[in-house]
């Protein structure tokens, strides 16, 4: 432990030593990409919507203090080491709670179950759990495809759903072909464009799986009417229709659920599936779930019911955490209350881009999940380098690099709010230098 340190857990070694260690034990190409940036720091202190680093990037500069509006993707939801969502943890384990049996009925997945059926869209109500989001596609992907005999998926460019199994298959080309994986029958559309999936779709496809807000596609707003008209194409063709709300669902976008009622008031689009991941950890125990509508239940579990299991996916501590968690983030005044702060940030993005119109070509989101699109890709990349230095963190979307993704935390008042903004502002007018 460091000397003066009063956390064991935090600044175990200098951060010049542990970027070492992660160098030669974990992964030097991102030490290398981190670097080039001059953002090699390892986050220390972390405490609802802001974390400091262990040290300067460079040798004795003073640590730096970041208002995380990257979230993780959405795990930081409820900000770092929630109050109320710790206490719960230390309880369940003082109460005897582990990781469970995955192979033994489980009280907490139950409970959680039951919850979630609660929250769905009507009609969806059964799940099966994970660990990760990636994981939860592929089950989403592997029970459509036992359910309908079909192979075919369908997915939108730019789109991503993970970087496991069936999940990876649905992504860009850079994402799978450095590992040889193109399985048969995975195709990709323009996301939004409903013409090009009436070309694609077939019986010869599973399913089809959307981002209700691509988030590494560039955080695109699908035309009013989209998500509707993709459903009755899967009517039609006897496919699945698999909603992926890991980023925009549990209120990220001031409404529960994106796909219903979250993306446009009055369109309220029922899926097969819905998959969640990241902010069901509420950032301190990791599970994902992919539930569905009871008739596929029937088909992929008749011959076997151990036919799908996942060691550490629904453990009771993960469950106890994401019921708490879903009291917290269902809640009505809760759902307001990010419905009212992403009007606030909006407004402000928008301010924003109006004021350097030259860079910015647009504003776009729901909630507290928005997207600020460069009319060139390396103004978007410098924006996120430059607005880090002024004390926020973000970054730019992996499959649309002029844009970046800004999620704060769904706790953020509207004094966060202000500050977040004026350090925005402050580090693209300072890109007007490098321009």
């Amino acid at each position: 432990m460091k000397e003066g340190s009063n956390n064991r857990f935090i600044g175990t070694l200098s951060q010049k030593e542990l970027i070492k260690l992660y160098e030669k034990h974990v992964n030097a190409p991102k030490v290398r990409t981190f670097k080039s940036f001059g953002l090699a720091v390892i986050p220390g202190e972390r405490k609802g919507i802001k974390f400091k680093t262990l040290a300067g990037p460079r040798p004795n500069e003073p640590q730096m203090e970041l208002f995380n509006c990257r979230s993780s993707g959405g795990v930081f939801n409820l900000g770092h080491s929630n109050p109320a969502i710790v206490q719960l943890l230390k309880d369940a384990l003082d109460g005897g709670l582990d990781l469970g049996d995955h192979m033994l009925l489980s009280e907490w997945r139950a409970l959680l179950g039951k919850k979630l059926a609660e929250l769905m869209p009507p009609g969806i109500t059964k799940t099966t759990f994970g660990v990760s989001g990636g994981e939860a596609i592929d089950t989403a992907i592997k029970f459509s495809r036992a359910h309908t005999k079909r192979e075919g998926c369908i997915s939108a460019v730019g789109g991503y759903h993970g970087h496991t199994g069936f999940a990876l298959a649905t992504g860009n080309p850079e994402f799978k072909d450095i590992f040889l994986w193109n399985p048969p029958g995975f195709i990709q559309v323009p996301f939004g464009d409903i013409g090009a999936m009436k070309k694609a779709i077939s019986e010869k496809i599973a399913c089809v799986i959307l981002e209700t807000i691509p988030a590494t596609g560039g955080v695109i707003i699908a035309p009013e009417g989209y998500f509707s008209q993709v459903r009755d194409l899967c009517d039609k063709h006897g496919v699945m229709m698999i909603i992926d709300e890991v980023q925009a669902g549990l209120g990220r976008t001031g409404k529960f659920w994106a796909i219903y009622g979250g993306l446009y008031e009055t369109e309220k689009v029922i899926p097969d599936f819905m998959v969640l991941g990241k902010g069901m950890s509420s950032g301190v125990y990791p599970i994902s779930t992919c539930s569905y509508k009871p008739f596929i239940e029937k088909t992929v579990f008749k011959q076997d019911a151990f036919i799908h299991i996942s060691t550490t996916g629904g453990s009771d501590l993960g469950c106890v955490v994401a019921c708490e968690m879903l009291d917290i983030q269902s809640d009505p005044k809760f759902l307001n209350h990010v419905k009212e702060m992403g009007k606030l940030f909006g407004s402000g993005l928008f301010e924003i881009a109006e004021m350097n119109s030259s860079l910015i070509k647009e504003v776009r989101g729901r909630g507290l999940m928005w997207g600020v699109e460069f009319y060139k890709e390396t103004f978007g990349q410098l924006a996120m380098l430059s607005i880090i230095k002024e004390g926020v963190l973000q970054n730019y979307c992996g499959n649309k690099k002029d844009t970046l993704i800004i999620m704060p935390p769904l706790i953020v008042n509207d004094e966060d709010i202000k500050e977040i903004l004026e350090r925005i502002a402050k580090g693209i007018h300072n890109l007007k230098k490098l321009k």
